[in-house]
C-alpha cells in the first residue's frame, strides 16, 4: 500500500502536467467566433499592408506574388498568377493611372481608379475576412504556441476540421496586441502579412 501510493501519485502528477503544458488549447465555439471576430474587425480598420504569397491555382503550377496596398488607390504587384490566363509581371496602380510591366517595358492605362481596400486583405482570390468567417462553419480552432514570423511576434492558431478525421485545414498567426494576422496557411497555401499601417509611396514608372 505504501509503494502504491507514491506510484499513482507519480502517474496524476505526469497527467496534470501533459494537460496543462499541452502545446496546443482547443476553444469553444464562442471562443473561437470571438476571436476571429476580432481579427475581422483589425482588417477592416486597416488602412496599408504588405502581402506575400504562395498558392497553387490551378492545381499544379505555385505562383508567387508580393502586393503592396496602400488605401484606396494605391497598389503594387510583383509576380503573376500562373493560372492560365494573361497578367502582366508587374503593376503599379495609382489615383493618376494602372502601369503594367511586360518583359521590361512599361505601359499605362487611363481608367478610373480602382478601390483596393473595399473588400480588406485577400487571401489569393478571396478577401481573408471572407475566408475566416467560411472557417466558423466548418472547423474548430486550437490555440497555439507563439511564432516569431518575419521579426514579428504572433500566436498561432490551427483550423481542425469539424467531420472526421478531424484534419487540420490550416493555421492563423495573430498578433495578440492589434488582432492583426501575419501569417495564414491553408493546406500547402502560405500568405504572410506585414507592414501593417505604415506609410505607402508609389512613384508612376516612366512608360516606354
Amino acid at each position: 500500500m505504501t509503494m502504491k501510493t507514491p506510484f499513482f501519485g507519480l502517474v496524476l502528477l505526469l497527467a496534470v502536467a501533459l494537460v496543462c503544458c499541452s502545446k496546443n488549447t482547443a476553444m469553444s465555439s464562442d471562443e473561437m467566433a470571438n476571436q476571429l471576430s476580432q481579427v475581422e474587425t483589425a482588417l477592416r480598420q486597416a488602412h496599408s499592408w504588405h502581402i506575400s504569397s504562395s498558392f497553387v491555382a490551378d492545381g499544379r503550377q505555385t505562383s508567387h506574388m508580393e502586393e503592396d496596398i496602400g488605401c484606396p488607390y494605391d497598389y503594387h504587384r510583383v509576380g503573376k498568377v500562373l493560372d492560365g490566363r494573361t497578367m502582366p509581371e508587374e503593376i503599379i496602380a495609382t489615383q493618376s493611372g494602372l502601369f503594367y510591366r511586360e518583359h521590361n517595358l512599361w505601359s499605362v492605362s487611363h481608367q478610373p481608379p480602382n478601390d483596393y481596400c473595399a473588400n480588406g486583405p485577400a487571401a489569393a482570390f478571396s478577401p481573408l475576412a471572407q475566408t475566416l468567417e467560411g472557417m466558423k462553419k466548418s472547423t474548430t480552432m486550437k490555440k497555439g504556441e507563439i511564432q516569431i514570423i518575419d521579426g514579428a511576434s504572433c500566436r498561432d492558431f490551427d483550423f481542425i476540421g469539424i467531420a472526421n478525421p478531424h484534419p487540420k485545414w490550416g493555421s492563423l498567426c495573430i498578433d495578440e496586441e492589434t488582432n492583426l494576422p501575419y501569417e495564414y496557411r491553408y493546406g500547402n497555401n502560405v500568405f504572410r502579412y506585414s507592414k501593417w499601417n505604415e506609410l505607402v509611396t508609389l512613384e508612376p514608372p516612366p512608360v516606354s
